[in-house]
């Protein structure tokens, strides 16, 4: 029998700390030929161009300078751009400067879907603004037949963290998301989405990091834990800023785990609708649980419209980090 084809997987960030980690753990599993990595940005937590560049910085650290890294839209299809620097630093990496080149400031969705279409992915990870999603959609909707996509994105009936309601991706580009949902193509695939009601429960410890750090470090590796020490100490620190403590939520890396099938997960149907235009629940997310059977299966309750997402309900945080280990085992060989 024939070795099944290993999958192609284009990631799509705005490299901050925890895409960061999640681009480690891809190329890591690029690295040891599970997968083919390709990467794309957008401007979210930083600009597009910096996005890039902090991408092109995490793959050299990696091992993985071949793999192609495209940035694409610079700013929200509707609303003008607000990045986070007191979240991720200002340049994205927290106190980490990267010693990798940058990439021109102009580019586009355009470039971003291109390099989607050159690279033909199976697997499509969002984990920034969902504005090169929502192009794709728009202009390139073959792309997304056949292909598994998921977003870092929403918070459910659960505290926003950047507004009452609102997760950042979602609020940075609330239109794009919107869009993305309410014109999925018709056979594709419904993407799966990874809230904050579950991430937020990905909490990494100082003393989880040591762990990582030190084994790295006996490896003979020094930019790998210098990355990732400079990194997570500014993101602890924003988080004991916020009163979640000395600690960090890593949401894309739980993400990028999710798309690719490394942790068990629990999910849901429903139909999922994105405020964009108001300015007190910009970002909101709403879930209509498909939750029926028979002739209402498939079909939220409320509005009466087919389910357009898999919304993720549960994962073992333990499990992430065990994988990340193995990750980090792999990249210092």
């Amino acid at each position: 029998m024939a070795e099944p084809t290993r999958p192609t997987v284009v990631a799509d960030v705005d490299t901050g700390i925890d895409d960061a980690l999640a681009l480690l753990w891809l190329a890591a599993q690029h690295r040891a030929g599970r997968l083919d990595l390709h990467i794309t940005t957008s401007a979210g937590n930083t600009t597009a161009a910096l996005a890039a560049r902090n991408s092109a910085e995490v793959l050299r650290i990696a091992g993985c300078p071949e793999v192609p890294v495209t940035a694409g839209a610079t700013h929200p299809r509707v609303l003008p751009l607000t990045t986070t620097p007191e979240t991720h630093g200002p340049e994205g990496l927290g106190y980490w400067r990267p010693r990798s080149g940058g990439l021109p400031d102009e580019s586009s969705p355009a470039d971003a879907v291109a390099a989607w279409a050159a690279a033909a992915p199976t697997h499509l990870l969002v984990a920034g603004p969902a504005t090169n999603l929502a192009y794709a959609v728009e202009h390139e909707p073959d792309l997304l037949r056949g292909m598994r996509v998921t977003l870092m994105c929403g918070a459910f009936t659960y505290p926003g963290n950047t507004t009452p309601t609102a997760e950042w991706n979602t609020w940075v580009d609330p239109h794009a998301l919107s869009y993305a949902l309410e014109h999925w193509p018709t056979g594709a695939e419904p993407p799966t989405i990874c809230p904050l009601n579950v991430t937020e429960q990905v909490i990494l410890t100082p003393e989880q990091l040591a762990e990582w750090t030190t084994a790295a470090r006996t490896a003979g590796h020094t930019d790998l834990p210098g990355l990732l020490d400079d990194a997570l100490r500014f993101y602890f620190e924003f988080h004991e800023s916020v009163g979640v403590g000395y600690c960090a939520q890593i949401h894309d890396l739980a993400a990028a785990m999710v798309l690719c099938g490394a942790v068990d997960t629990d999910l849901r149907d429903a139909t999922v609708r994105v405020e964009a235009d108001s300015d007190l629940l910009r970002g909101t997310t709403v879930a209509d649980w498909a939750d029926g059977s028979g002739e209402t299966a498939g079909t939220g309750p409320y509005w009466g419209r087919p389910a357009n997402a898999h919304i993720l309900t549960g994962l073992d945080p333990a499990a992430v980090f065990a994988r990340f280990g193995e990750a980090v085992d792999l990249l210092t060989r």
